[in-house]
């Protein structure tokens, strides 16, 4: 019987590289790594406690790089363990007396795009959601850096949720409140209005994969009409090949396929026919 999982479990094991299976296979319930495995990545950790901007030996850390870096470090079954706390570390070192977290301008040299650039308000927004959440899983929705970020997300919607706002910010930002106020908040129950009115047709692949895993990490359930429609939404994207295409190219549809993968397992989509 041939179902996503299986097609997916196919294309990831005769496409993906050594670390790539490896994630797969923390996906599928193995405890841990090999340590040679693990170290592909972990080698990476700068001075800092961060992971260099695209994950490339020699750059500065960079907020996104090391959130990207901790999911895989969940893949690969790391968590807890002494490179989260460092990385947890760098994280709590470039929170902005704010509250706020933006990528650092030393970043601005490989020309990044406008979601993560430093000085652009989403950009802004978005790598507080992004962190806050990460740190709201690692170290409670009650610590101080993850309350003095929610002011800076609340404040960030005292308009309304912006109409023209990418939609997995929009999600970024409803799991990091979320997290944080519960679901009854004026601005949490807002932002999952938002995503509940979009067409399913809207969402990517990608970003319809990071948008449910950060919902799903919330505790938003299957049974929620926007995360039940984006698992549908996902299953659709699928290739008959097992995989999903990147918006960021081909190299980048086995890390696509991992990340799709992992929210489907993780809110309990495991049998569907392809």
């Amino acid at each position: 019987m041939r179902t996503y999982l299986t097609a997916a479990i196919a294309y990831v094991q005769e496409n993906g590289d050594e670390l790539e299976r490896a994630r797969l296979a923390g996906l599928l319930g193995r405890s841990r790594a090999e340590p040679k495995v693990a170290r592909s990545l972990l080698a990476r950790q700068n001075e800092d406690g961060g992971f260099p901007y695209g994950l490339i030996h020699g750059r500065p850390s960079a907020i996104t790089a090391t959130a990207t870096a901790m999911q895989w470090m969940h893949d690969l079954r790391l968590l807890p363990s002494s490179y989260v706390e460092r990385a947890t570390g760098y994280l709590l070192t470039v929170q902005r007396p704010d509250g706020a977290w933006e990528e650092s301008p030393a970043v601005l040299r490989f020309d990044p795009p406008a979601l993560v650039r430093p000085g652009v308000p989403l950009a802004r927004t978005y790598c507080t959601a992004l962190a806050a959440s990460w740190m709201a899983r690692l170290l409670g929705s009650r610590h101080d850096a993850v309350m003095r970020a929610a002011i800076c997300l609340r404040a960030s919607r005292d308009g309304g949720w912006p109409a023209e706002e990418p939609a997995h910010v929009t999600a970024q930002v409803a799991a990091a409140l979320l997290m944080v106020d519960g679901p009854s908040s004026a601005a949490t129950s807002a932002g999952l209005d938002a995503l509940r009115r979009l067409s399913p047709e809207v969402w990517t692949a990608d970003r319809l994969a990071d948008s449910l895993n950060a919902l799903y990490l919330a505790g938003l359930p299957a049974d929620d009409p926007f995360v039940a429609a984006g698992l549908a939404r996902l299953l659709a994207l699928q290739r008959i090949d097992g995989g999903w295409s990147s918006d960021d190219g081909a190299d980048r549809d086995v890390d696509l396929s991992l990340r799709a993968t992992g929210v489907l397992l993780a809110y309990g989509v495991a049998t569907l026919l392809r």
